[in-house]
């Protein structure tokens, strides 16, 4: 977000609900409230043609706005490593994941926060290591385009 902040695009990064500076209300935690609080910052800033980009959660939380309110302000989306709407397996998402595979990475996120969280990252990107750093690429956009970012990784 800095690399393109800093060669003039306008960059919108925001807190979740629950994250960051954000409101700690104790309900609203599913994606169509997420959706729905996308929508309200869209519009409240008046974006149009905008690039959306989201991160796993951010990813399915696009693709619910999107289903909840069309793309008439949005130019692209860019869906990176996304978590949909629903990843356990049930009788209604058979090619879920199992139970067993969430306690398993809660209880390896709980173990240590350093090492839990390094393990989470290895099971979302599939790598040896376990390492993620943040990275930025080179886009070109019109000066003028808007870009909502979620939080970007790059696993090494």
């Amino acid at each position: 977000m800095f690399f393109l902040a800093s060669r003039g695009y306008r960059c919108i990064a925001r807190d979740r609900r629950g994250h960051g500076r954000s409101s700690q209300p104790w309900n609203g935690y599913d994606y169509n409230t997420f959706a729905d609080d996308l929508a309200t910052l869209i519009e409240t800033l008046d974006l149009k043609d905008a690039i959306l980009v989201g991160h796993p959660m951010g990813g399915g939380e696009i693709a619910r706005y999107i289903g909840r309110r069309g793309s008439k302000r949005v130019a692209k989306a860019v869906l990176i490593a996304a978590i949909p709407p629903l990843t356990l397996k049930t009788e209604a998402n058979p090619d879920g994941l199992p139970i067993e595979a969430f306690d398993g990475i809660c209880a390896g996120v709980l173990a240590t926060v350093a090492d839990g969280a390094s393990d989470l990252f290895a099971q979302l990107f599939g790598t040896e290591t376990g390492h993620a750093r943040m990275v930025s690429g080179v886009i070109s956009l019109p000066k003028d385009t808007p870009v909502v970012v979620e939080t970007i990784f790059e696993t090494t």
